[in-house]
């Protein structure tokens, strides 16, 4: 079993600590030489992950060039864009896909890259990344900052997945439903994961992962299946109309929350198959 590490999130961290060391926000001359404690940090932090959950190995995995999501919501991550990047970010990026095994996809973000991968070989991976967005994958989740290990079964991926529509994020841009909230939200879903499932949650993390979890997803528990009017994306949809919005809408709102998985991507054109409700 090896470990996907969402590098985007890893690389900022060590890239604006080292910022931060300088005192300074600038583009000013810099020497690499001066940056080896961030760049050591950061190759640390992989050998500490890969050991903590017991893999044998790191894929690192980066956001390619340009986003599909734009393209479906022009204003996605548009608070982001113009931004200054850390000084140093570049640089350990480079020292990243020379150190390590790296994937990047074009138009893809990092953890589309690792969704599609997880679930195109369920139980080969354990997923690394303190992003909540990649709850929407079902597998093995490492938190580096909490060091915790959590099991996503189907059923939470599948309702994290509408819980998301529903609420949007603002930091990514997507507003979601208008007035829907986490406790609303809540509300709206209620009753989606009645198959009696309960969470799976490893502390003492590096124990029971290498050889053990066979597939990375308990057996026996299945997404969200396809139903009546009463199936999460009839109740997102009825929630985008009571604030007098369309289906449409929320067909919007949900294709840029997807995290992509193995089904939501065309290996042959090399493009993102954008999520529908007839693929439910």
């Amino acid at each position: 079993m090896d470990l996907l590490i969402d590098a985007d999130i890893l690389a900022c961290q060590f890239a604006y600590a080292f910022e931060a060391s300088r005192g300074r926000n600038t583009y000013d001359d810099f020497d690499t030489d001066s940056a080896g404690w961030a760049m050591s940090g950061f190759d640390s932090a992989v050998e500490r992950m890969i050991s903590q959950t017991g893999t044998d190995d790191a894929l690192l995995c980066f956001t390619g060039r340009s986003n599909f999501r734009y393209s479906v919501l022009p204003t996605y991550k548009s608070s982001r864009r113009g931004k200054p990047k850390p000084v140093l970010l570049d640089a350990l990026i480079e020292h990243a896909w020379a150190a390590w095994d790296c994937r990047e996809v074009d138009c893809l973000e990092a953890d589309d890259v690792m969704g599609i991968m997880a679930t195109e070989s369920p139980g080969r991976y354990v997923m690394a990344t303190i992003d909540k967005d990649l709850k929407q994958i079902p597998g093995l989740h490492y938190n580096w900052r909490k060091e915790r290990i959590k099991d996503i079964e189907p059923w939470e991926a599948d309702y994290w997945f509408y819980f998301q529509v529903l609420t949007g994020d603002s930091t990514d841009g997507y507003a979601g439903c208008p007035g829907i909230g986490v406790v609303r939200a809540r509300t709206v879903l209620k009753g989606v994961n009645k198959d009696g499932t309960k969470d799976c949650i490893r502390d003492g993390v590096g124990s029971g992962i290498k050889g053990g979890t066979e597939g990375g997803i308990s057996g026996g528990s299945k997404g969200i299946t396809k139903g009546t009017t009463d199936h999460p994306w009839a109740r997102v949809v009825r929630a985008f109309e009571s604030r007098g919005l369309t289906e449409e809408d929320a067909l919007v709102q949900a294709r840029v929350a997807r995290i992509l998985r193995v089904d939501d991507y065309d290996f042959g054109e090399r493009q993102p198959i954008l999520w529908s409700p007839d693929s439910i």
